[in-house]
Protein backbone atom coordinates (compact mmCIF):
# COMPACT_ATOMS: atom_id res chain seq x y z
CA UNK A 1 0.00 0.00 0.00
CA UNK A 2 3.28 2.23 -0.24
CA UNK A 3 3.30 2.26 -3.76
CA UNK A 4 -0.51 3.77 -3.38
CA UNK A 5 0.12 5.71 -1.00
CA UNK A 6 2.72 8.12 -3.36
CA UNK A 7 0.85 7.06 -6.21
CA UNK A 8 -1.89 9.15 -4.98
CA UNK A 9 -0.20 12.09 -4.06
CA UNK A 10 2.13 12.39 -7.36
CA UNK A 11 -1.38 12.25 -9.07
CA UNK A 12 -2.43 15.02 -6.66
CA UNK A 13 0.85 16.80 -8.14
CA UNK A 14 -0.20 16.41 -11.40
CA UNK A 15 -3.28 17.02 -11.08
CA UNK A 16 -2.31 21.12 -9.85
CA UNK A 17 0.26 21.27 -12.69
CA UNK A 18 -1.99 20.43 -15.01
CA UNK A 19 -4.50 23.35 -13.68
CA UNK A 20 -1.39 25.54 -14.13
CA UNK A 21 -1.12 24.67 -17.74
CA UNK A 22 -5.04 24.81 -18.33
CA UNK A 23 -5.16 28.31 -16.38
CA UNK A 24 -2.09 29.74 -18.17
CA UNK A 25 -3.23 28.85 -21.59
CA UNK A 26 -6.29 31.47 -20.83
CA UNK A 27 -9.07 29.22 -19.48
CA UNK A 28 -11.26 31.81 -17.08
CA UNK A 29 -12.34 29.02 -15.01
CA UNK A 30 -8.62 28.71 -14.03
CA UNK A 31 -7.84 32.25 -14.13
CA UNK A 32 -7.20 32.14 -10.20
CA UNK A 33 -4.01 30.21 -10.93
CA UNK A 34 -2.88 31.83 -13.67
CA UNK A 35 -0.84 34.53 -12.89
CA UNK A 36 1.25 36.30 -15.62
CA UNK A 37 -1.33 35.50 -17.73
CA UNK A 38 0.43 36.14 -21.52
CA UNK A 39 3.33 35.10 -21.39
CA UNK A 40 4.80 31.95 -23.43
CA UNK A 41 7.47 31.61 -21.23
CA UNK A 42 5.52 30.83 -18.18
CA UNK A 43 3.67 28.47 -20.48
CA UNK A 44 6.23 26.79 -21.93
CA UNK A 45 7.72 26.09 -18.18
CA UNK A 46 4.36 24.76 -17.10
CA UNK A 47 3.85 22.60 -19.77
CA UNK A 48 7.46 21.01 -19.06
CA UNK A 49 6.54 21.01 -15.65
CA UNK A 50 3.88 18.49 -16.05
CA UNK A 51 4.95 17.09 -19.14
CA UNK A 52 8.74 15.81 -17.24
CA UNK A 53 6.16 14.75 -14.15
CA UNK A 54 4.56 12.60 -16.66
CA UNK A 55 7.78 11.20 -18.00
CA UNK A 56 9.15 9.98 -14.79
CA UNK A 57 6.48 9.29 -12.55
CA UNK A 58 5.45 5.76 -14.80
CA UNK A 59 9.10 4.49 -14.28
CA UNK A 60 8.86 4.99 -10.93
CA UNK A 61 5.56 3.98 -9.74
CA UNK A 62 6.45 0.24 -11.93
CA UNK A 63 9.52 0.04 -9.48
CA UNK A 64 7.69 0.79 -5.93
CA UNK A 65 5.41 -1.93 -6.88
CA UNK A 66 7.86 -4.37 -7.84
CA UNK A 67 9.48 -3.76 -5.04
CA UNK A 68 6.93 -3.40 -2.68
CA UNK A 69 5.83 -6.80 -4.00
CA UNK A 70 8.93 -8.22 -3.34
CA UNK A 71 9.46 -7.54 0.56
CA UNK A 72 11.73 -4.76 0.18
CA UNK A 73 11.31 -2.73 3.93
CA UNK A 74 8.93 -0.06 4.27
CA UNK A 75 11.66 2.40 5.23
CA UNK A 76 13.32 2.02 2.22
CA UNK A 77 10.34 2.54 0.06
CA UNK A 78 9.65 5.37 2.18
CA UNK A 79 12.94 7.29 1.60
CA UNK A 80 13.06 6.27 -1.84
CA UNK A 81 9.39 7.27 -2.76
CA UNK A 82 9.56 10.38 0.04
CA UNK A 83 12.62 11.79 -2.12
CA UNK A 84 11.35 11.35 -5.31
CA UNK A 85 7.90 12.72 -4.18
CA UNK A 86 10.00 16.44 -2.58
CA UNK A 87 12.40 16.06 -6.08
CA UNK A 88 8.87 16.38 -8.42
CA UNK A 89 7.22 18.94 -5.75
CA UNK A 90 10.63 21.11 -6.03
CA UNK A 91 10.79 20.64 -9.99
CA UNK A 92 7.24 21.12 -10.52
CA UNK A 93 7.10 24.83 -8.37
CA UNK A 94 10.39 26.08 -10.27
CA UNK A 95 9.67 25.32 -13.32
CA UNK A 96 5.75 25.40 -13.15
CA UNK A 97 5.40 28.42 -10.72
CA UNK A 98 8.61 30.49 -11.03
CA UNK A 99 10.71 32.06 -13.94
CA UNK A 100 13.87 31.00 -12.75
CA UNK A 101 15.42 29.21 -9.53
CA UNK A 102 17.85 27.10 -10.03
CA UNK A 103 18.67 25.71 -6.35
CA UNK A 104 14.76 24.18 -6.43
CA UNK A 105 15.31 22.98 -10.17
CA UNK A 106 19.12 21.15 -9.52
CA UNK A 107 17.42 19.64 -6.12
CA UNK A 108 14.13 18.63 -8.04
CA UNK A 109 16.10 17.16 -10.83
CA UNK A 110 18.63 15.18 -8.43
CA UNK A 111 15.68 13.84 -5.92
CA UNK A 112 14.10 12.15 -9.17
CA UNK A 113 17.05 11.00 -10.54
CA UNK A 114 18.67 9.17 -7.75
CA UNK A 115 15.96 7.68 -6.45
CA UNK A 116 15.13 6.37 -9.59
CA UNK A 117 18.34 4.63 -10.31
CA UNK A 118 18.31 3.76 -6.39
CA UNK A 119 15.18 1.85 -6.82
CA UNK A 120 16.34 0.36 -9.63
CA UNK A 121 19.54 -0.59 -8.14
CA UNK A 122 17.23 -2.17 -5.05
CA UNK A 123 14.84 -3.93 -7.30
CA UNK A 124 17.91 -5.69 -9.35
CA UNK A 125 19.93 -6.54 -5.75
CA UNK A 126 15.86 -8.30 -4.94
CA UNK A 127 16.49 -10.40 -8.37
CA UNK A 128 20.04 -11.46 -8.08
Amino acid sequence: MITAFYASLLAILLFILSIRVIGLRGNPAFAFIAQGKGDDELLQRAIRAHGNLTEYLPTMLILLFFLESSGVEDTTLHVIAGAFLLGRVMHGICMGFMRSNMPLRVGGTALTLFPLAAAAMALLAQML
